[in-house]
């Protein structure tokens, strides 16, 4: 059964071509690693991930933290034993990571 969450291609096309004509010297993407969202997974009580807009050196960047079923961030949780600040940041902002034949990059409906 698909997601109650999955939307048309064409709306995602419409929304990623209405930041990039709306923000052109921004990043269009980041690929966030798998293994990031798995570590966020293990910290006890989540039950969502919250994402955070940042900026380093002139860079965006986007900060991945744990969130509990209160909506509240789950800021040095003990995992494994030791206290870290569960804050993440192991993702590639497109550019230069990017996928140039995406439709959600072209703006360009694939043919049926």
């Amino acid at each position: 059964m698909p997601s109650s969450y999955l939307i048309p291609l064409q709306t995602a096309v419409n929304w990623t071509t209405a930041w990039r004509t709306s923000n052109p010297n921004s990043v269009k993407a980041f690929k966030i690693d798998l293994q990031e969202i798995n570590d966020l997974l293990q910290e006890t009580g989540t039950t969502a991930i919250r994402v955070y807009f940042g900026v380093e050196n002139g860079a965006e960047k986007l900060i991945l933290v744990a969130v509990n079923s209160a909506g509240q961030d789950i800021i040095n949780p003990i995992v494994s034993g030791a206290k870290i600040s569960g804050t993440y940041d192991f993702n590639s902002p497109c550019p230069p990571v990017c996928d140039p034949s995406s439709p959600l990059v072209t703006g360009i409906m694939p043919p049926n």
